[in-house]
């Protein structure tokens, strides 16, 4: 589906995956690093966090509906703040080609 003209992107939240198999909604991760911030541009496949879990550390990239750049509009997490399954991350907004 292409992409109609005066149509407005809605915006991207994206929230904690699943990482691994056994994740449940109760584990606590810890934000370990922050790789973008509030204004910064996104890239597709660019990392945006790395986050701390029960058997390691896991690299969140940029959605795989990002397929342009976008905004970073709102970071919802504070880097070495816990989150759970399904907590928001980020919201990404497109940036407008006008």
């Amino acid at each position: 589906m292409g992409t109609m003209i005066g149509v407005k992107s809605k915006m991207i939240e994206v929230r904690v995956p699943k990482l691994f198999p056994t994740h449940t909604w109760r584990e606590r991760l810890t934000v370990e690093q922050w790789h973008i911030h509030e204004g910064d541009i996104l890239q597709p496949d660019a990392l945006m966090v790395s986050l701390e879990t029960p058997p390691g550390f896991f690299d969140i990239p940029a959605p795989p509906e990002v397929t342009m750049p976008h905004r970073v509009k709102r970071i919802y997490a504070a880097q070495g703040g816990e989150i759970r399954l399904g907590d928001r991350l980020v919201t990404l907004e497109p940036i407008s080609s006008e």
